[in-house]
């Protein structure tokens, strides 16, 4: 686990050096946007806006919340304190970054605006972090039959998380693909106290 600990943090500095430097990241960056510009209905638009709010902090804090609760009930008090790191961990470092970068965001669509800097995408980062370690939790019990399946649930409803923030071109890809990694490092810390504690 340390060594993809460490993968993670180089992968990630890769990509907010190709962010920072200008490079082919960015240019693939205005070709997804362009890509997707036939894609903007008016339809899709406001089903993404929803799917969006899934991926908030306060959404993040709500559902951490909610599941500290089931798991206090349920016995499972340890993963609480794992939880609440996988969670804090990834806002805290995302929100850290976004303001050293002072990343521009694409141009925003008429009636939605953002008003943080662009990278990475906290959006992302809550997603993996937080919806990633429910399902690991889930997932882990003994008895779970559906084990593959939440798995796949998850992992579905983190890609449409961050395939929002691009459809309604308030993120670019390198945004999310950074907040992806963040996510993923610290649910594997947290999970790792899972683990180890």
């Amino acid at each position: 686990m340390t060594l993809t600990l460490a993968l993670l943090l180089v992968a990630f500095t890769l990509v907010a050096w190709l962010v920072q430097s200008g490079g082919a990241l960015v240019t693939l960056d205005g070709m997804i946007q362009a890509g997707l510009l036939p894609f903007r209905t008016r339809p899709v638009l406001l089903a993404f806006n929803w799917l969006t709010q899934a991926g908030t902090g306060g959404t993040g804090a709500a559902v951490a919340l909610a599941s500290s609760a089931l798991l206090w009930a349920g016995g499972r008090s340890a993963l609480v304190g794992p939880l609440w790191l996988a969670f804090v961990g990834a806002e805290a470092t995302t929100w850290s970054i976004k303001f050293l970068t002072a990343r521009v965001r694409p141009p925003f669509l008429e009636g939605l605006t953002a008003g943080s800097p662009s990278f990475p995408s906290a959006h992302a980062t809550v997603s993996v972090s937080v919806y990633g370690f429910i399902a690991l939790v889930v997932a882990s019990v003994p008895s779970e039959r559906w084990r593959t399946d939440i798995l796949a649930v998850a992992v579905v409803l983190i890609l449409l998380i961050g395939f929002s923030r691009l459809v309604l071109s308030l993120h670019y890809f390198s945004d999310v693909l950074g907040g992806f990694l963040i996510g993923a490092f610290w649910l594997l810390v947290a999970w790792r106290w899972v683990l180890h504690p």
